[in-house]
This record gives structure tokens, sequence and C-alpha cells, in this order.
């Protein structure tokens, strides 16, 4: 008896082995992690601003994101990638004469993109590029305001396409579980052409 027992704990073991290893190699998998955000707009449309002695200039920011993927082997991936960047400001005082001039601005940018993963090199250290085409949501905040003045608020959002390719690297502490590390640069299309900005991320990985 004390010898099935045995021969049924190294079967167990193996098959704990095989399935971890697989988790690795092939098939889903999601993570979480934390992004910071370099924003590279063009602001070219605010050009009537500089007249008025404006130099519109956001405010880089912090974020967070989510990707849902699947391995359909240890060198191709395929994931949906989302991105919330909230808080990309700008605030600045000027004067037309004598009358100070305040803007204030606060722009949030959410992104949902499906993207591809391919890994020149399979392994416990896998280094990666990705691209993807997906969805940018923009939505804007802006108040002006001047002493003796009511202040004036507009408000404006835009949902357009978006497009994003980078490079990372994913480490396997155990084959279900990674650390990631990505950069990559993200565009607006059409009108949302101005919005570009570079995103530095970290986070971890949970395979199965």
């Amino acid at each position: 008896m004390k010898r099935i027992s045995i021969i049924g704990c190294i079967i167990a073991v193996f098959i704990f082995v095989g399935s971890a290893h697989a988790a690795m190699e092939r098939g889903p998998y999601f993570g979480i992690g934390g992004s910071y955000a370099i924003q590279n707009f063009d602001t070219d449309e605010l050009d009537d601003l500089r007249y008025y002695g404006f130099n519109p200039d956001f405010d880089n920011t912090w974020g967070i994101n989510a990707k849902v993927g699947y391995k359909f082997n240890p060198m191709v991936s395929l994931e949906v990638a989302f991105e919330y960047l909230p808080g990309f400001n700008y605030s600045e005082t000027s004067r037309w004469g004598y009358q100070p001039i305040s803007i204030d601005a606060d722009l949030d940018v959410l992104t949902v993109v499906l993207a591809g993963k391919f890994s020149p090199v399979p392994g416990p250290v896998r280094p990666y590029f990705t691209a993807g085409l997906g969805i940018m949501r923009a939505e804007m905040d802006a108040t002006v305001s001047s002493p003796g003045y009511f202040p004036e608020a507009a408000k404006d959002d835009e949902t357009d396409a978006c497009g994003k390719v980078g490079f990372g690297i994913d480490f396997f502490i155990n084959p279900n579980l990674s650390f990631n590390m990505e950069g990559a640069y993200t565009v607006g299309f059409s009108d949302l052409d101005n919005i570009r900005y570079f995103t530095v991320s970290a986070g971890l990985g949970f395979h199965f």
C-alpha cells in the first residue's frame, strides 16, 4: 500500500508540473498594472491661445491598465488591453493688458486595444513586440476665469479609433505568475489625432 501511495504522489507531481508548464506555454491569462504617460499632444489647434500669451502644455499623468489574453504558443499571443489615464492637466495664467486670465483644463483618456504579442525568445524571460488597433475615448473639462467675471466652463468628449505599438518583457516568476514591463506609443486617429502619448507600465500577469 505504501508503494502504491508513493507512486500516486509521483504521478500527481508530474501532472501538476505538466499543467503548470502548459500555463506558461499556452492558454488564457490576465494582468493588471500601473502606467505612467508622457504626453506628446499636437497643440497646433490651440495657436489662438498663444496670441493671448498662453503656452498650452499638458502635464504627464499616472494611470492603470488591465489585460486579458490568450497564448497560442510561447511566441504568439493575442490580448485585449485596457488603459485609463486620468488627469492630463493644463493650468496657466496670462495677462491681456492689465487683466489676468486663467485657464484650467483636465483631459482623461480611456483606450481599449486588441493587440498581438510576438516573442522571438521563448522561456522564463520573454521579450516581445506588440501592436494593435482599438478605440480611444477622450474627455476634457476646461474653465476660463478672470477676476470680476463669471468663469466660463466647457466640456467635450470624443470617441474614435487609435493605434498602439510597443516593446516589453515578461519575467515568469513561476509558470502561473509573471512580472511585466512595457513601453508603448499610442496615437488617436481622425478627430483624436492630436492625442498622442508614450506610456511606461509595469504589472503582474496570471496564467492558467
